[in-house]
């Protein structure tokens, strides 16, 4: 018998096996990584979850059988993690290879190369350092999701389940692999493949295993990892998180990740690791973890901090009001073809504005175009002063409310919006991968923010270094491209008192303590991170005092005192 691990000379072969895998998931086809959710998984994440779920949690002396010793990935790809699971177990059991391959290594992938590859690199080192080939495997071609397929191949549990499960909205997805998520009980609204891939590895996993999985951190926040985060938290089964922030693991990937270790032993707490420096990223081991207690934490959206952040975030939500109180948040606009509906700066002819794209002029008549504002491009009130952009608005207000112009009337009324909509009326129509039936074919994809955009308001970027409330009294004017704030109670319908206290340093604490974190140093300020923001009941002095004063710096101070009273954990 072999000892691979602990023969030096060894380590270079293994090396090698690495090289030809790597080779084999960048090779995979772009649209199949887009479509399938195929990521090449850098060693060290493989290495550092394999060890968590495997080195640290499979106990010989209850295994007093090797063969019933069983891993493993239900998206496995070429077999990274089955690959590094293979020289683990080895370790730590003594066995054969080939008897690992037989017994212990399981794997399912939907794409047949993928799983042939894998089934190749498993042969290979088993003849390479045993001299003989496996009789049989465990890895299967199919759909992991696929129930049906499940009880047929896999229907087992497992000591240690492991992956990084493919990422792709639903959006994406096909319809075949549409319809077969939604038995799947954590799916909901926009969701993302990784979520049922989470609920079935919670499924596979055998009373005492252990599940380790590298995926997006959106679930610790979003609407689609609501279920997900709420069965997590009720049944206590996280042991371990590893948060990655704003800095990326996956070449020529964008893409916000974390690893979870969950174990089916319940407990108060798990350990939260945040990196916080680049050269940490290949440190995992070494970065100092903080408890977070499961009665702490809001199933609505996680926010995981240690005990002093934690205290300073609760005491600012739990001001007098919160931001979603005292006021309505509203997205914008969304046509779902911005391009055909936008006019950037448009060029005047009378009593037509010039439309130019695709190297061509059309005339669209002025009377059919609203004011629009792009959100993510203003930085303050002087850009909306100077805002140049229009759309094109095919709607008219009946009975207070705004509805789609009928197309017999658009053709007599605006015929030169008329002529240039049917010029692009096969993009139109494409939209929604032309399954949505519209009104008319020339509406906007969604109808939020048709009757919702107009009137005074408070806009803010989706994302943003800084707090950068701005107020907009153009009671015409649409946006898109970010959030508008409308307040509805006294006297925060004030809204440059509103400005203050957005802006303020306290909202740049909460957002940089609670918000997802983008690359550069960029923060969310989406609807789902400025909600909860706590806003102060105000004396008539304090409203005077805060109407009055302009310095940022004497603001500041102002609010501390206000929200803290002299009891000022940021000082």
């Amino acid at each position: 018998m072999v000892n691979v691990i602990h023969e030096d000379g060894n380590s270079c072969r293994i090396d090698r096996y690495w090289s030809i895998l790597k080779k084999y998931e960048v090779n995979l086809k772009k649209e199949s990584r887009k479509l399938k959710g195929s990521i090449y998984t850098p060693k060290f994440i493989v290495d550092y979850i394999n060890k968590r779920v495997i080195i640290d949690n499979i106990n010989l002396t209850e295994k007093t059988n090797v063969r019933n010793i069983k891993i493993i990935d239900p998206a496995c790809g070429c077999g990274a993690f089955l690959i590094d699971a293979l020289f683990k177990l080895k370790k730590i059991t003594g066995a054969s290879l080939k008897e690992l391959v037989e017994n212990s290594i399981y794997g399912v992938d939907i794409d047949p190369l993928a799983v042939e590859k894998t089934k190749f690199i498993l042969s290979s080192i088993v003849f390479e350092f045993e001299g003989e080939f496996p009789k049989k495997f465990n890895i299967y071609c199919g759909n992991s999701l696929d129930k049906r397929f499940l009880k047929k191949k896999i229907n087992k549990n497992f000591d240690a389940i492991v992956g990084n499960p493919p990422y792709v909205r639903i959006q994406n997805l096909d319809e075949d692999m549409k319809n077969t998520i939604k038995d799947w009980s954590f799916v909901i609204g926009d969701s993302d493949l990784y979520i049922p891939f989470m609920e079935l590895g919670l499924k596979l996993l055998s009373k005492n295993g252990k599940m380790g999985y590298i995926t997006p951190n959106s679930y610790f926040t979003s609407k689609a990892g609501r279920e997900l985060r709420r069965f997590l938290q009720e049944n206590k089964l996280i042991e371990e998180i590893v948060d990655f922030g704003h800095y990326q693991v996956f070449e020529g990937i964008t893409t916000y990740t974390s690893i979870t270790i969950i174990s089916n032993s319940p407990k108060d707490f798990f350990i939260f690791k945040k990196v916080e420096h680049k050269e940490d990223i290949k440190k995992l081991d070494e970065i100092k973890g903080y408890k977070i207690y499961f009665n702490k934490i809001n199933p609505e959206k996680w926010v995981l901090l240690d005990g002093e952040d934690w205290d300073i975030i609760n005491h600012i939500e739990n001001s007098y009001y919160k931001l979603k109180d005292i006021a309505d948040i509203r997205v914008g606009i969304a046509t779902l073809a911005d391009r055909i509906y936008i006019l950037e700066d448009p060029k005047e002819k009378g009593d037509y504005y010039i439309k130019e794209i695709n190297g061509q002029e059309f005339l669209i008549e002025k009377e059919i175009t609203r004011e629009i504002i792009k959100v993510s491009r203003i930085k303050s009130e002087d850009d909306i002063k100077h805002n140049r952009r229009r759309i094109i608005f095919p709607y008219k207000k009946v009975d207070g409310k705004y509805v789609i112009i009928k197309e017999d009337e658009l053709k007599i009324k605006y015929p030169k919006t008329y002529e240039y909509f049917l010029h692009f009326k096969d993009i139109l129509l494409k939209r929604d991968k032309g399954k949505k039936k519209y009104e008319e074919w020339y509406a906007y994809g969604r109808t939020q923010g048709i009757n919702s955009s107009f009137g005074k308001k408070i806009l803010v970027p989706p994302m943003a270094t800084k707090p950068t409330f701005i107020v907009c009294e153009k009671e015409d004017a649409l946006f898109y491209s970010g959030y508008a704030i409308f307040p509805k109670l006294e006297p925060f319908t004030d809204l440059y008192l509103l400005k203050k206290i957005l802006n303020s340093e306290l909202m740049k604490i909460y957002i940089n303590k609670t918000s997802k974190t983008y690359r550069g140093g960029w923060k969310s300020y989406a609807k789902t991170f400025i909600q909860d923001f706590g806003i102060p009941k105000l004396s008539q002095d304090e409203i005077k005092y805060l109407k009055e004063e302009n310095d940022p710096k004497k603001i500041n101070e102002f609010l501390k005192r206000v929200y803290y009273g002299r009891k000022n954990p940021l000082q």
